[in-house]
């Protein structure tokens, strides 16, 4: 529900209001003009203690509508002694407005000098976590955005009542690091490997991949973390939350069109379009990890069909190794491996480099994006050297007259990109007066979700 803020600069004091029922419906000038003409004695010095200064962004502000982004600053005038009002278009009004915030008024005067008005970054935090088959990583972050605890952790194919007990004591401990109470905690970001699975209610619930992450069929992780911690959570597929990380944190905040790879422990996507995460009808959209490999001698008259992600399917990778005599424990190891040249690993990735540049050249041609981030979890001298023959591929594929195409990045957002994302979730989706968006660049980078039983 928005709010008015009272700002007494004699008292040194903020105080935070109800929007009275006859406000309800105005903002930006209408609502400046009613509150100086209600407060503001008509005799008063302009410059004088009894003046205010009322800011307050539009109606619509906060929202998707477009030219929304205008504020109103008001006051009784020094030049004409009335009411006078001035607006601009300017991000802060989508920040007010996506804050909730329905007016600041400034009122009284201060006796020692000026002073700068500012959210209290520690007066909200929120946790995200990311699960994979190969690691967990929590983190908590403040109202700015900062980083402020990160607890990582490696695993193997975690059953679902494993890894969910391991969930709860990470974002226990990161809890109690920053030493805050639960009611400074907006909620949970949780980030699990796709295809996510709609239900019935439009409740968000996860679908791992059975195949290639056993027992984990229906799993009601947002109910059952929601009973054990009694905090909101809200749950992304990782690799879109690896994009919203990038978005918030990373390159990708400059950029409004931009397709995410996301290389874990397989492979996705994230997709970003007019500086808003596309999901899809079923929160899918950029699941490229499945898509089919056709004709590549590996079929089998069964079930099982091959597909782009089992090249770059580190389980699969460390099985083969294993077989060969080689122990991979960790990113350390693999990076270790590559880099003294070793045939099954490099022949991997160069593999699976050659079946992923045909697949970037339909999202070229199909999406037309700015950039195409690649990044994840893997050592930084293999993502280095697959965003080089990436580069290298593409030019030589594209129609005879196609001499550009989108540029080839590697993610700025770090390893975390995921765990951050999801993190992010629980404060904008508080903020968001609307379910269901997307906050642009400029304002806060986040999709909000329905979550249950909040």
């Amino acid at each position: 529900m928005s709010k008015i803020y009272r700002v007494n600069m004699t008292e040194k004091k903020v105080t935070v209001e109800d929007v009275p029922e006859n406000y309800a419906q105005l903002g930006g000038r209408s609502l400046t003009s009613k509150i100086v003409s209600e407060e503001v004695p008509a005799a008063c010095h302009p410059l004088g203690p009894y003046n205010k200064i009322v800011i307050s962004p539009g109606v619509l502000a906060g929202t998707n509508a477009p030219s929304s982004g205008r504020i109103s600053v008001g006051g009784k005038s020094p030049l004409t002694g009335g009411i006078k009002e001035a607006n601009a278009g300017t991000p802060t009004a989508q920040k007010l407005g996506r804050l909730q915030v329905k007016a600041i008024i400034v009122e009284g005067i201060a006796s020692d000098g000026a002073y700068l008005l500012k959210l209290n970054k520690d007066a909200a935090f929120s946790l995200g976590i990311d699960l994979d088959k190969d690691h967990i990583t929590g983190v908590l972050i403040d109202l700015d955005g900062n980083m402020r605890q990160r607890i990582a952790k490696n695993v193997k194919f975690p059953k679902s009542d494993e890894a969910m007990d391991m969930m709860e004591q990470i974002l226990n401990e990161l809890i109690a690091l920053e030493n805050v109470t639960k009611d400074k905690i907006w909620g949970i970001g949780v980030g699990l490997p796709g295809p996510m699975m709609v239900s019935e209610g439009s409740v968000l619930k996860n679908a791992v991949n059975p195949q290639f992450f056993p027992g984990w069929e229906n799993v009601p992780v947002v109910d059952i973390l929601q009973k054990r911690l009694q905090l909101p959570v809200y749950l992304e597929n990782n690799a879109s939350a690896a994009a919203i990380g990038e978005r918030w944190y990373g390159a990708g905040k400059h950029i409004n069109n931009f397709f995410y790879i996301y290389i874990g422990a397989g492979l996705g996507g994230g997709l970003f379009i007019n500086g808003q995460l596309h999901s899809g009808t079923t929160g899918n959209a950029g699941e490229l990890g499945y898509s089919p490999i056709i004709n590549n001698g590996t079929e089998k008259p069964s079930e099982h069909k091959p597909h782009l992600g089992e090249y770059f399917n580190l389980a699969l990778l460390y099985q083969n190794l294993e077989k060969e005599g080689a122990q991979i424990q960790s990113l350390d190891d693999l990076q270790n491996l590559y880099e003294a040249g070793n045939k099954t690993v490099v022949d991997w990735f160069d593999l699976g480099t050659e079946k992923l540049v045909p697949l970037l050249l339909s999202i070229e041609y199909l999406i037309d994006p700015e950039v195409i981030f690649i990044g994840g979890r893997l050592p930084e001298i293999i993502m280095k050297n697959i965003l080089k023959k990436i580069s290298d591929s593409l030019p030589n594929m594209r129609i005879d007259g196609k001499s550009s195409g989108p540029e080839i990045r590697r993610s700025t957002a770090g390893l975390d990109a995921g765990a951050l994302g999801v993190a992010t979730l629980p404060l904008y989706a508080t903020f968001a007066p609307i379910p269901k968006f997307v906050m642009d660049q400029s304002v806060d980078k986040i999709r909000s979700f329905t979550n249950v039983n909040r």
